[in-house]
């Protein structure tokens, strides 16, 4: 399930780019009031496979055609648009039902008057190859020892890695929604070279005190069409309850 949230900036005042920590918590926030345990128990146990932990859910950057960086702080000049999905049924409808009994999303000091909330239409999937755009930064990792310890490191997007650990990632996703692996592990992401080759140091946003970097490069993806729908519906990559890794099937 997908909703579009279009939001009218009250005043045209700036707020820090790096504004997904201070989104999450507001996703967060507003399914607590909606759900407290259900919220609480999101936030802090998830889904688990093995000892990895998943929220299964990922929302896209504040969209809007009108706005203006300087620095690190973005104006928003126009209608904007926050998208969010998730395939869990109940933190959906807890969290569109509490949304629309609010006039406001606050960010800090920032504020948005919510306009509409609408339900999306989810597109087909098939085993063809499909063209998708970023709607939030791809975020991948692996794990490396320094002086014996082990750390995990952002992956760069040209790394053989980046895809077979997405590959990896949406398997383990696909295994926390249906409590079994696919019958079909085939799948297939192309991202496209020559858009990554003119900015290939890809984005850098700031969590809370760490530095996290994505890519929103558009690709291709084809195989088996479940696994594609969790890709869809949960985020592609990592840390997608932080906002990173939502995508858009495109024509």
């Amino acid at each position: 399930m997908r909703i579009k949230i279009t939001l009218l900036p009250e005043e045209y005042k700036s707020l820090n780019i790096n504004y997904n920590y201070f989104l999450s918590g507001w996703v967060y926030n507003t399914l607590k009031k909606a759900n407290r345990e259900f919220a609480e128990h999101l936030h802090e146990k998830g889904y688990r496979y093995g000892k990895k932990v998943f929220k299964l859910f990922t929302f896209s950057q504040l969209r809007s055609k009108k706005l203006k960086i300087i620095d690190d702080e973005i104006m928003f000049l126009d209608e904007t648009y926050l998208y969010i999905t998730s395939p869990k049924k109940e933190f959906m409808l807890n969290f569109v039902t509490e949304v629309l009994n609010n006039e406001f999303l606050k960010l800090q000091d920032y504020q948005f008057r919510i306009k509409s909330v609408e339900m999306l239409k989810e597109p087909e999937f098939s085993n063809k190859e499909d063209k998708f755009i970023c709607l939030s930064p791809i975020v991948m990792s692996t794990a490396i020892e320094i002086d014996g310890k082990r750390k995990s490191i952002n992956l760069p997007l040209h790394d053989s890695r980046f895809i077979e650990n997405i590959k990896n990632n949406l398997i383990e996703k696909y295994y926390v929604l249906y409590n079994t692996f696919p019958d079909n592990l085939n799948i297939n992401i192309d991202f496209d070279v020559n858009y990554y080759m003119k900015n290939p140091n890809g984005k850098r946003i700031k969590f809370k005190n760490v530095y996290v970097k994505g890519y929103m490069v558009p690709f291709t993806m084809s195989g088996n069409p479940d696994l594609i729908k969790v890709a869809y519906e949960c985020g592609l990559g990592e840390k997608n309850s932080a906002g990173f890794g939502m995508i858009q099937k495109i024509k």
